[in-house]
């Protein structure tokens, strides 16, 4: 009679183990997938940015050659693009939010920054050679994550940003750029302008916000 009870309670633990076991490879295969599902996206992106690298320097090539009458053309095309890099931003900060830094995420984001940056300044070569109107919102951030008061300030600022580029649509061309990734170029842009603060926004390559500026303080600064 001891014998049975034990061989049950020995069964018992052995199916158990088992059943744990199961769970957990099951788990573990589950979370390897997305990761690996997460990081081939990335590269996808990659890859994708080294040909919107290549169409951005020819773009800047065009607009230096190109005849006023195609100006409105030009200015369409590189909302656009902005547009288009804007998405891709947000796609990265979810892919942050959803995992650890790798390496190669920080990469991308890198590509990302310098994208962002290359369209700046065709932005302000494009509207300097059609006399264009519309305001340029460069927003420089930190994407240092463990300031967690930093983090919750520069969310609240990305959102009114958000909101404002809503609002006035096509009149204005936001540019989210990473300031603190030891890129070259960002760092001479970022002293060109006088930025000595993250974050800071600088609109129409004049004015400077420092830190978190209301809604209505940045609207009168804008064209329109």
């Amino acid at each position: 009679m001891v014998h049975k009870i034990v061989n049950n309670r020995f069964r018992v633990f052995v199916e158990s183990f088992l059943v744990a076991g199961i769970i957990f490879l099951l788990g573990f295969s589950i979370g390897f997938y997305v990761e690996n599902a997460r990081i081939s996206e990335v590269m996808d992106t990659y890859k994708s940015n080294e040909i919107n690298a290549l169409d951005l320097k020819l773009q800047n090539y065009y607009y230096q050659i190109m005849e006023e009458e195609n100006c409105d053309l030009a200015i369409e095309q590189n909302l656009i693009f902005a547009d288009k890099l804007y998405d891709d931003g947000l796609k990265l900060a979810r892919f942050e939010e959803a995992t650890q830094i790798s390496e190669e995420l920080l990469t991308e984001k890198k590509i990302y920054v310098l994208l962002k940056t290359e369209l700046w300044l065709n932005t302000m070569l494009l509207k300097e050679r059609c006399n264009a109107d519309f305001d340029i919102l460069v927003y420089f951030y930190s994407a240092d994550p463990t300031n967690t008061l930093k983090v919750a300030e520069q969310k609240m600022i990305s959102n009114m940003l958000l909101d404002i580029k809503e609002e006035y649509g096509n009149d204005i061309i936001l540019l989210p750029i990473a300031g603190d990734l030891k890129l070259d170029i960002v760092d001479l842009q970022m002293k060109v302008h006088n930025v000595s603060r993250l974050p800071s926004i600088v609109i129409n390559e004049d004015i400077i916000l420092e830190g978190f500026n209301s809604a209505e303080d940045i609207r009168k600064h804008l064209l329109k």
